[in-house]
């Protein structure tokens, strides 16, 4: 398993083949960009009526858009997202914060993982290899942490993404309304050429709000690190490779991924993007507070 994550290839065929599939998601789009009648998604449309009609992810599709057209029948389409948004990200808390906790235990572990690493370093023999990665799962086990379980997680959410991508597409109330006078079902790239410049600003946002949400837990472990005069071993972190710097890549990629997408999906996810986003730096400041001070 340590194996593949070290393999930058493999882990960029992961990144983009999660991109395939995004791009490969049924379009309810007609060729001139507006959405098919029939694939609508009403307040009284029957749940079945949705399935059959698309792919297997439409068992998701169904509840979110309903969630949706449920709260913006008493609001609009912009609250009912944000609404919608913080419900999803509450029911999927069970398991990103188990993953967050463990992210941000690693960093802070991290110079006691670079000592292990120096201490083998230059040594390739297999015995030196196991008993580095005995040293560093047993650290892993003393503070239980799983250090493959934020890849768990974002299998996990994957699902919930596509979903939400439909949703918004289909939903008649982000069809028929609109968030102070933004139409959500607009693309970024609609609006910009319509001098529409709250598309862009909502674009701006959700890319700065997401780029915090990945970066905010790395920030506060190195704050907490400095407050307490952690001293760094004479190896330095070894840039460029190992576990850590394969998960940055893997984030950095994912958020240009995003942006591209971005540009071409309705704002209205874009939207619920940066709710997300914004919802997952004030969870990593709830984590920090409750779960993590005092526990490494």
């Amino acid at each position: 398993m340590k194996r593949f994550f070290k393999d930058k290839k493999k882990l960029l065929f992961l990144s983009v083949f999660m991109l395939i599939t995004l791009a490969a998601c049924s379009q309810p789009r007609g060729a001139n960009g507006d959405i098919l009648k029939d694939q609508i998604i009403y307040l009284n449309t029957p749940f079945w009526d949705t399935v059959t009609n698309g792919s297997w992810f439409d068992i998701i599709v169904w509840p979110i858009s309903q969630m949706i057209n449920f709260v913006g029948k008493y609001t609009d389409a912009g609250i009912a997202i944000i609404v919608v948004t913080l419900f999803i990200q509450l029911i999927t808390s069970a398991f990103s914060i188990k993953s967050q906790v463990a992210s941000q235990k690693m960093q802070m572990l991290q110079p006691e993982l670079n000592r292990i690493q120096a201490k083998y370093a230059g040594k390739t023999d297999d015995r030196s290899r196991m008993m580095q990665a005995q040293e560093m799962q047993a650290i892993y086990s003393k503070n239980k942490i799983n250090p493959f379980g934020s890849i768990l997680v974002m299998f996990i959410q994957f699902p919930i993404i596509l979903g939400m991508y439909q949703a918004v597409m289909r939903a008649y109330t982000v069809i028929s309304g609109d968030f102070m006078g933004i139409h959500l079902d607009t693309t970024v790239i609609s609006g910009i050429r319509d001098s529409q410049w709250a598309y862009l600003l909502i674009f701006l946002l959700m890319i700065i709000a997401q780029f915090l949400s990945m970066k905010f837990p790395q920030w506060m472990q190195k704050h907490h690190k400095k407050k307490a005069n952690v001293k760094k071993y004479a190896q330095p972190e070894q840039k460029g490779s190992g576990m850590m710097q394969s998960m940055n890549m893997m984030m950095y990629m994912s958020l240009a991924m995003i942006s591209v997408f971005a540009l071409s999906w309705p704002l209205g996810m874009s939207f619920y993007w940066l709710i997300s986003s914004i919802a997952r730096v004030l969870q990593t400041l709830i984590i920090d507070k409750f779960f993590i001070k005092g526990n490494v």
